[in-house]
């Protein structure tokens, strides 16, 4: 089965790097481009949002958000992407814990041949699976079916906390289809889907009942109410409490 083209965001604040991963990339194996660059995690998680990438690389200390906690969110958020991790040897421990956090794999910097070899291989083998894996599962059942059964559960649960990697093991896929049949059907991955849910009741709830933010944040599935009021902020341009203003 012929693999196809893999597109990358790396993430490093140090430029010269970047261009050294790239390089050795293109070198290594041209079916991975990196087509997204960021100097930080949260940038990278921005850049996220549009789709379309299949592997992240992220060194492992970088400001404001390090690749540990950058891992974490696109292990949580984004469980189909592949996440490298790009370490010194002073941080080897702190990348071996990254593994098992749910990081892919990791390269020692500077970044050899051998081992990118070694990563890439990894990453092809593990995409070939899923590929096999989609292919056998689709005489079982229709793409359309899987998208339908996704869509009702977020529209069912969208309250609680959602583990997708469990969610798409109930239906029987790997989360790598799941997430790139939904998009492929929907437009939007199903990430972005809950959280347009869980906006679309928090509107309604700010504008028809006095409950707090925080509660407002609960109720809709963010039980944290920080992370609430930055993603509405995020997705809306005002915080909750601008908003509540506003519509009343």
């Amino acid at each position: 089965m012929k693999i196809k083209h893999f597109h990358c965001l790396l993430a490093d604040d140090e430029a010269l790097l970047r261009q050294s991963v790239i390089r050795r990339l293109s070198e290594t194996d041209d079916r991975f481009h990196v087509v997204k660059e960021c100097a930080e995690g949260k940038s990278a998680l921005e850049a996220l949002k549009e789709g379309g990438i299949q592997v992240v690389f992220t060194d492992i200390r970088m400001p404001e958000m390090d690749g540990l906690e950058l891992a974490k969110e696109i292990h949580e958020h984004y469980p189909e992407i592949v996440t490298v991790i790009l370490t010194g040897y002073a941080d080897f421990e702190y990348a071996q814990e990254a593994i098992r956090q749910g990081v892919f794999d990791y390269l020692l910097k500077p970044v050899n041949v051998q081992d990118l070899e070694r990563v890439l291989g990894r990453i092809l083998l593990h995409f070939q699976k899923d590929y096999e894996f989609e292919e056998d599962d689709l005489s079982k059942r229709s793409a359309e079916e899987v998208v339908m059964c996704v869509e009702k559960y977020l529209k069912n649960h969208f309250r609680e906390e959602i583990d997708f990697g469990a969610l798409s093991e109930e239906l029987g896929y790997s989360s790598a289809y799941v997430s790139r049949t939904f998009t492929r059907f929907r437009g939007e991955s199903p990430v972005r889907y809950l959280t347009s849910l869980r906006m679309k009741e928090a509107k309604k709830l700010l504008a028809m009942t006095e409950e707090s933010v925080a509660r407002v944040g609960e109720l809709v599935g963010y039980p944290d109410q920080f992370y609430f009021s930055r993603t509405f902020r995020k997705e809306t341009g005002e915080n909750p409490t601008e908003y509540r203003k506003r519509v009343k």
